[in-house]
């Protein structure tokens, strides 16, 4: 191997080591910081004014016992909708004997809702919230602005749920499905 050779190599190796700290100084500079990330999602939070809806989970019910629900809507002292709909019959949780129903309507976060099915009073549904919540994934963590709790009947609900519960309703023993279901 010649002198020129050998300088072309160290030069190459020079370029490569300049080249690799060069890519992780831009790396580091355009990260954003955890602070940076955190107070931009609380931005994000800040400016949200309204949500898309929320589940209402029926536990113990029966359709015979429960097989409509209504929804009363007030923006302040106006009722601006007022509707009866039918919960779905499909058995989310057969332990639980669960059914879910959507209330799919555009609420603001100061909307005040009153959800009712037979024999049971109305739930009064308030204090509408997005929190900002980690996010893990299988390589970073960051955060995100969830819909995530709400007032009913005066007492905070995380999730995002509201619950219908039966009055001496327990979770079913797998070995009383057949009884319990009628098969």
């Amino acid at each position: 191997m010649n002198l020129k050779e050998i300088s072309m190599k160290l030069a190459s190796k020079t370029d490569m080591k300049n080249l690799i700290f060069v890519l992780m100084a831009l790396c580091f500079i355009s990260c954003e910081s955890d602070k940076e990330k955190l107070a931009k999602v609380e931005k994000e939070c800040a400016a949200k004014t309204k949500i898309d809806g929320f589940n209402v989970s029926f536990f113990g019910y029966f359709p015979k016992d429960a097989d409509s629900v209504h929804i009363q809507i007030k923006r302040g002292n106006q009722i601006i909708q007022n509707y009866h709909d039918k919960i779905p019959t499909a058995i989310f949780d057969s332990l639980r004997n669960q059914r879910n129903y959507l209330v799919k309507n555009e609420l603001l976060l100061t909307d005040t809702v009153f959800v009712k099915i037979k024999n049971e009073p109305a739930k009064k549904i308030y204090g509408f919230k997005y929190l900002v919540r980690s996010h893990y994934t299988m390589m970073n963590k960051g955060w995100g602005c969830d819909f995530y709790e709400l007032n009913v009947d005066g007492e905070i609900s995380e999730g995002a749920a509201v619950h219908f519960t039966a009055k001496n309703w327990k979770i079913i023993e797998k070995k009383d499905f057949r009884n319990y279901y009628h098969f």
